[in-house]
């Protein structure tokens, strides 16, 4: 009986430290690593396309406020706002 459990104590023992030496083995052989830096530079990679595609988006509006500003539209608003202000005799026209 002793003997049977003193072989089954040694097998786990044995596949306890085969295992240790495999996961030791596979850290230091740099895949693990190798497959984390895949990982970062892949979500890098989108973190960085998300932002550019948000200035984008901004350089856009800017744009298309410019253009609303820069309007003749826009320009007589103005102007209607200032003759109010300051009367017609310092108009721009």
């Amino acid at each position: 009986m002793n003997e049977d459990r003193l072989i089954k104590v040694l097998k786990v023992i044995a596949i306890t430290g085969i295992m240790t030496a495999a996961v030791i083995s596979i850290l230091k052989s740099g895949i693990i690593q190798k497959k984390i830096n895949e990982l970062k530079n892949k979500f890098k990679y989108k973190k960085n396309r998300d932002s550019m595609i948000l200035i984008a988006k901004q350089i856009n509006r800017d744009i298309k406020n410019i253009n609303r500003r820069t309007s003749l539209r826009y320009h007589e608003k103005n102007q209607e706002k200032y003759d109010k202000l300051w009367g017609d005799d310092y108009s721009c026209n």
